[in-house]
């Protein structure tokens, strides 16, 4: 069997994680696992007995080697907890710190735009739906659908007619 990820290595590693009652499995040859992080090495070399009894003095330095994940979560527990808040102060004496202003940005469409949207949207909706509605032959719903087209498309023409005929007057 070859390796899910690379596709030319054979499967020497198979992962299998069953989260809220969801399982998955991966097939994964012995590179791909360590690249994707499923695999730590936990030695650089293999210690011996000889090494840590005759001298060795990585002996304990090796001994937590294994466990990066765990110490860090430790040295979070143990930093102090007001850090973020004394980092967040102002310096005794500073000048105070000025606000930036945001500048309010435009709307990225006008409004004669969102209403033309909106319409198209509701439009495609509705040929969308009566398409289906044809293709299950439902031809009353298809009729249904194709005069709630046209009731959209005539207000839509008197809205963009009154829409005019404002700006005319204006």
């Amino acid at each position: 069997m070859k390796c899910e990820n690379c596709g030319k290595n054979e499967v020497s590693f198979v992962y299998r994680s069953s989260i809220n009652g969801r399982t998955e499995e991966h097939h994964l040859c012995q590179a791909c696992a360590e690249k994707l992080g499923y695999t730590q090495k936990l030695f650089n070399r293999r210690p011996s007995m000889r090494d840590s009894f005759f001298g060795n003095d990585d002996f304990f330095g090796d001994f937590f080697s294994p466990m990066p994940s765990l110490l860090g979560r430790m040295n979070r527990m143990l930093e102090s907890p007001f850090d973020d808040f004394f980092d967040a102060m102002p310096a005794i004496g500073a000048a105070p710190v000025q606000e930036v202003k945001e500048e309010k940005k435009d709307d990225l469409m006008s409004h004669e735009e969102q209403i033309r949207f909106s319409y198209l949207r509701q439009l495609n909706a509705l040929k969308l739906e009566q398409k289906k509605a044809i293709h299950e032959e439902n031809f009353e719903r298809a009729a249904q659908l194709r005069d709630e087209i046209h009731k959209l498309e005539e207000a839509h023409k008197e809205a963009k007619e009154s829409h005019k005929d404002g700006k005319e007057s204006a």
